[in-house]
């Protein structure tokens, strides 16, 4: 584990109040039952966020933290500041025209793809919990699976199923959220809302094929009301936050690759839940890094 890090995350919540447990009790029954799935990347987008939280953002209020809004004003756990941008449309347009040329990677079958992310969970120490507080994980997935292609396990999909996806999606956004909304099946939410999950997940996808991401950002930039906020992450690295309307979450994109960097929330920097993505690799084994 990166000492520097995890301390750096200490830091910032050294001045943080503990929530009470009614206050938890959702998200650590969330995250218990995430814990007791493999954590490949579902294809309800639900599932996915999980990984929800927070991040520290650049701009606007400091110190004892309220953050306004149409939600209305909450105290945070932690001091942040956040500087609006506004609506989200423009802000994706231009992530789309940053990543829409970028080199098209060559995945191969018998390849694996490998993460680490800085996760901070708020369970406590018990019968099969983790500690508290921040830690880093890593998984490794293969990126041509068939038990999970051609809908054999449910909604899940492979890495390579996501890639084939993107590399094939047209130009129409209208297309595109329809072919997302059939890839990630819905469970009763609004269109609107199936669309900017869905559209998560397949943003979220590695390995990425340049085009067809850029269709997804695209696509997402027609979802009405989202907002898009100027950030930075559990690690004090400049993100851009993506936000449904009336939600606090925030699906967070790298300002300077403009690629998925973990997900955050307006009410704390590191609050439960904090999601940061530290690395992604193919890799040509389970257990090999680079």
């Amino acid at each position: 584990m990166d000492t520097d890090e995890i301390s750096l995350v200490r830091e910032l919540r050294a001045e943080a109040p503990v929530p009470d447990r009614a206050a938890l009790a959702e998200g650590r029954q969330r995250l218990t039952e995430a814990a007791g799935r493999s954590r490949r990347l579902r294809a309800d987008w639900r599932l996915a966020a999980v990984a929800t939280a927070a991040a520290v953002v650049m701009g606007a209020l400091i110190g004892t933290q309220f953050i306004g809004g149409e939600e209305g004003a909450q105290q945070g756990a932690a001091p942040s500041t956040v500087f609006q941008l506004g609506s989200a449309a423009q802000v994706l347009r231009d992530a789309a025209g940053e990543v829409a040329d970028d080199p098209v990677p060559a995945p191969r079958a018998g390849q694996w793809v490998y993460t680490k992310d800085l996760e901070i969970r708020a369970q406590e120490d018990g019968p099969g919990e983790e500690a508290g507080g921040p830690r880093e994980t890593e998984h490794w997935y293969r990126y041509a699976d068939p038990e999970f292609e051609n809908w054999r396990s449910g909604d899940d999909h492979s890495a390579r199923e996501r890639f084939q996806l993107l590399a094939a999606l047209p130009s129409d956004p209208a297309q595109v959220k329809e072919r997302a909304r059939a890839f990630y099946p819905g469970d009763g939410e609004s269109v609107a809302r199936h669309d900017f999950g869905a559209l998560s997940m397949l943003a979220m996808s590695y390995p990425a094929d340049p085009k067809g991401l850029a269709e997804v950002y695209r696509a997402m930039a027609t979802v009405p009301g989202l907002k898009a906020v100027q950030t930075q992450d559990a690690l004090n690295r400049p993100v851009i936050g993506i936000r449904y309307p009336g939600e606090r979450d925030l699906f967070l994109l790298d300002a300077q690759t403009m690629r998925f960097a973990g997900w955050g929330s307006l009410d704390s920097p590191t609050a439960d839940g904090v999601s940061a993505v530290l690395k992604t690799a193919l890799v040509d084994g389970e257990g090999k890094r680079s």
